[in-house]
């Protein structure tokens, strides 16, 4: 089952049901670096988003089961300010450091890797092994970097296999309420999981659309090949 919308996810997840989702996995903006006027942006301008974030947990928290996993990116700026908020819905088990090998812009200490909150609700049962380690070393596709990609924040679709195959079993439903150019959606139809997206920017959801769909063809013409 894939499930994808172009719209306002706050308005799309209210069609969701209640303890539906079995895993989320999302990367929304982190409302870091410079404003639309030029001027760099303070961590006093994160608390302007704060009704937004409460509204996105409460809705996470209604539509999933109670045993889910959740991977939200976040970086080093943002976290500081999103855990008490998140923490009032969901258990925060641990911050994973996803280390992609790459140089990014700046002078002090370049950085080299992303962060990814991991919570669970209620009484969730680790589905991993006891050894899977708080650190992984996944590098972007050439297709997923500069000049390649198709988002500026798009993510290795093997990453994102790693998290499901994870935190999930065959057939369960993945949500990705900001999927951006689709690589959740399609970690999903290569991993063989129901997907629920969702992507406000006509643009990008075209591409996820298409994304996706060719991620299905390719998998219904390995079944036929095999």
């Amino acid at each position: 089952m894939i499930n994808i919308k172009c719209g306002d996810c706050l308005e799309l997840m209210n069609e969701i049901p209640d303890n539906s989702v079995d895993c989320i996995i999302t990367d929304p903006p982190y409302c870091v670096g410079i404003t639309s006027n030029g001027i760099k942006s303070t961590f006093s301008d994160f608390y302007l988003t704060k009704p937004f974030w409460e509204q996105i947990f409460r809705e996470w928290s209604r539509i999933s089961k109670d045993d889910i996993n959740i991977y939200m990116f976040t970086d080093w700026r943002t976290y500081p300010f999103i855990y008490p908020i998140f923490y009032k819905y969901f258990i925060v088990r641990n911050l994973i450091v996803w280390e992609h090998g790459l140089l990014r812009p700046g002078n002090w200490y370049r950085g080299s890797h992303e962060l990814i909150i991991f919570a669970t609700k209620g009484k969730s049962k680790r589905k991993f092994g006891g050894g899977e380690k708080d650190i992984i070393r996944i590098k972007p596709e050439s297709s997923e970097l500069h000049p390649n990609r198709v988002h500026p924040s798009q993510k290795p679709v093997k990453l994102l296999e790693k998290i499901i195959l994870n935190s999930t079993d065959k057939g369960e439903i993945v949500l990705d309420n900001t999927m951006g150019s689709g690589s959740t959606g399609v970690a999903c139809v290569n991993t063989k999981r129901s997907f629920i997206g969702y992507e406000i920017d006509e643009k990008y959801f075209d591409i996820a659309k298409g994304r996706i769909a060719q991620a299905q063809l390719k998998r219904e013409q390995d079944f036929f090949t095999k």
